[in-house]
C-alpha cells in the first residue's frame, strides 16, 4: 500500500508515458496504455497459427509469436536502437507461451540466440538476442548457450535484398567455437524477427553440417503482408 502512494507521489510530478502513443499512463499500466496493451495482444498468433507455413531448407519448424506491426514494431526498434531493454518485458506473456509449448513439445540441449558480429556488438554494446533470451529463461528447462555459435564476420545491410540475395549474403558469416558440441544435438534458435528467414537459415544449416539433428527457429515477431493482422487494427499507428 505505501509502495502505491509512493508511486501516485511520484507521477504527480514525473508522469510515465506509453512507450508507443506517448499518452500518460494510469498507476496500474506499464510500458504500454491500455490501448497499446490491446493492439498487442491483438497481433498475438494463436497457438494453431505460431507455425510459419513457409518451408526452409535447414529449419525443421520456425514459430513467430507476434505479427511486426505497431506497436510490436515500436518496441522491438526501442530494444535495439535505444537500448531499452525493458520493453521486452511488454512481450513477455505470448513469447513465454509460444517458447513453453514449443520446448515441452521438444527436447533441446540448447537454446541459441542469434548472435551479432563484434562491430555491431561493439557499437551496440549488446545482443537483443541475448537479451530475450535472459528473460525467457528461469521458465524454460533447457539451457541457453551464447558461445557455440558465433558469427565471425559482419555483413551488409539485408534490408532491400530479396531472399535468395539475402541467403548469399549471409553463407558463411556464422562459426561454431566447438564444432562437436552440435553432433547429434537439438537446438532452438532465437531472435527478434523473422524477414526471409535467411539468418537462421544459414546458422541451421552450419550447425547439421557438423551433426546437429534438429534445428528449430522461435522469432518474437514476423514480418508479414498487410493482410490477416491489419483487419484487426485498422492502419498501422
Amino acid at each position: 500500500m505505501l509502495h502505491h502512494y509512493k508511486e501516485a507521489f511520484i507521477r504527480l510530478f514525473y508522469p510515465a508515458a506509453c512507450e508507443v502513443c506517448r499518452a500518460n499512463l494510469d498507476l496500474e499500466e506499464t510500458i504500454l496504455c491500455r490501448r497499446c496493451t490491446g493492439n498487442l495482444d491483438a497481433l498475438a498468433w494463436p497457438m494453431e497459427e505460431a507455425l510459419v507455413d513457409e518451408r526452409f531448407e535447414h529449419l525443421d519448424n520456425v514459430w513467430t509469436v507476434y505479427a511486426y506491426r505497431s506497436p510490436v514494431r515500436e518496441l522491438l526498434r526501442g530494444v535495439k536502437y535505444a537500448r531499452k531493454d525493458y520493453l521486452f518485458k511488454a512481450c513477455q506473456k505470448h513469447a513465454l507461451e509460444i517458447a513453453q509449448a514449443v520446448t515441452s513439445d521438444f527436447g533441446y540441449n540448447a537454446i541459441l540466440p542469434i548472435p551479432i558480429d563484434r562491430l555491431k556488438l561493439m557499437k551496440r554494446h549488446f545482443n537483443q538476442a541475448e537479451i530475450l533470451a535472459t528473460m525467457l529463461k528461469p521458465w524454460l528447462t533447457p539451457p541457453v548457450d551464447r558461445s557455440l555459435l558465433i558469427k565471425h564476420r559482419s555483413i551488409p545491410s539485408q534490408t532491400f535484398l530479396s531472399q535468395c540475395e539475402r541467403a548469399i549474403n549471409v553463407y558463411g558469416a556464422f562459426q561454431l567455437k566447438h564444432p562437436a558440441k552440435a553432433r547429434n544435438r537439438s537446438f532452438l534458435l532465437l531472435d527478434d524477427v523473422l524477414t526471409t528467414g535467411a539468418t537462421a537459415n544459414e546458422a541451421a544449416r552450419l550447425l547439421k553440417l557438423h551433426g546437429a539433428k534438429r534445428v528449430d527457429f522461435l522469432a518474437l515477431a514476423r514480418a508479414v503482408p498487410n493482410i490477416k493482422k491489419a483487419t484487426i487494427l485498422g492502419p498501422a499507428l
